[in-house]
């Protein structure tokens, strides 16, 4: 009875791992956001200091812009995520590309585990 329990929780907790978000779709689904135009569910995926420090309108009106701006080159064709690091906080680099003829941007990002989720950080 005893192994039975283990086992069933250590599926439980295999599956809740499997379904966590990694820290690199977080920053895929921040940028999907903000080219879909979705700024609330962009600043879902920021973490509560960052919109502290700038203030919740100024963030959402940043991100807006962005959002314009990646609508003017056509959208998001790909993002790369390459991230380093252990434990809660991870940092690297996001390489958008679009879908019109803007160059690709090269983005420097930095990750904290908020609440059990990853959030994006202030790089510095």
């Amino acid at each position: 009875m005893r192994k039975l329990m283990f086992a069933a929780l250590t599926a439980t907790a295999v599956m809740l791992a499997g379904c966590a978000r990694s820290p690199e779709s977080t920053v895929e689904s921040f940028y999907r956001a903000l080219g879909k135009g979705e700024i609330s569910e962009a600043v879902s995926y920021v973490s509560s200091q960052l919109t502290g420090m700038l203030g919740r309108d100024k963030m959402s009106a940043a991100l807006a812009q962005e959002s314009q701006r990646i609508r003017k080159c056509g959208g998001i064709k790909s993002i790369d995520v390459k991230l380093e690091g252990q434990g809660e906080i991870r940092s690297g680099a996001a390489m958008v590309t679009y879908a019109g003829d803007c160059p690709p941007k090269n983005e420097s990002v930095k990750l904290v585990m908020e609440d059990g989720k990853w959030k994006i950080a202030a790089d510095k």
